[in-house]
């Protein structure tokens, strides 16, 4: 299985569960990988903003702030990283907000499989 070399990851999700569910999956494959999960997408940006991050999944439905204020947010903190959406949403208008952003280099349907995960952190 091919390797992710030094690879930062930053989960950015509310639910507990898919932290969970992604460490679970993400030990399974075994990459090298330096992952660090948020429920609050402020905490996360905080972190972001004095860190470097190299993938940023990022959900769009959160409480506190939605995806798409984050990534405004990121852009005006100049915060950089490799962004993949999450969401359980099939809502058209999320997809296409997700295809047309230029901060965003992908999408991963809920619930997240194996495969998704080693296509983008393999590719």
């Amino acid at each position: 299985m091919e390797k992710v070399k030094n690879t930062i990851l930053v989960f950015v999700d509310d639910d507990k569960v898919q932290h969970m569910i992604t460490r679970r999956l993400l030990e399974k494959l075994n990459l090298n990988l330096d992952v660090y999960f948020f429920q609050s997408p402020l905490e996360a940006l905080k972190w972001l903003g004095d860190n470097p991050a190299d993938v940023i999944m990022l959900d769009i439905n959160m409480p506190e702030m939605d995806g798409w204020t984050f990534l405004d947010q990121m852009k005006s903190l100049g915060i950089k990283g490799d962004v993949k959406i999450l969401t359980a949403s099939l809502d058209p208008e999320d997809l296409n907000k997700s295809k047309n952003n230029n901060q965003v280099s992908g999408i991963l349907i809920k619930p997240i499989k194996e495969e998704d995960y080693l296509k983008f952190l393999t590719d």
